[in-house]
């Protein structure tokens, strides 16, 4: 994940948009990022929908709809690592706490799922410090 981060800076930084070097409000491009956002969530949403609905025998559709639900599914993730760089937040950081937090729902081997397959937080998991990861950047 680490390289869709850079991958994002290297964009920003080639069309000049700014990255702040620590956390705070910017609210200046807010606007352009939330609409990109929404507009790329809707495609994502369609891509999704036309995937779920394929004809498996179809090899040709089913290689089609795979490459749309991956391209419109990264466009999210572009999109939202770009809205959250705009606003200097740290997302490697953020990442890798989260990361290290959910990890912690398997204990001793042991993965609490629900009906769906999602799996549970188990008794006394502790969610990740993401105050203190804003609190740290903003100390850099």
């Amino acid at each position: 994940m680490s390289d869709l981060f850079a991958l994002r800076r290297e964009f920003i930084g080639r069309f000049d948009m700014p990255i702040p070097p620590e956390p705070r409000f910017a609210p200046e491009n807010l606007a352009m990022w939330e609409t990109m956002l929404s507009e790329e969530w809707q495609e994502f949403q369609q891509a999704l929908a036309d995937y779920k609905a394929q004809d498996p025998a179809d090899t040709a559709q089913s290689t089609r709809l795979m490459a749309e639900l991956t391209a419109e599914g990264v466009d999210v993730l572009n999109v939202l690592v770009g809205l959250l760089l705009s606003q200097g937040m740290p997302v490697e950081a953020m990442t890798r706490a989260i990361h290290e937090a959910n990890l912690k729902k398997c204990v001793d081997g042991q993965v609490v799922r629900r009906a769906d397959g999602k799996v549970l937080k188990p008794p006394g998991w502790q969610p990740a410090d993401k105050e203190g990861v804003i609190r740290q950047a903003k100390s850099d």
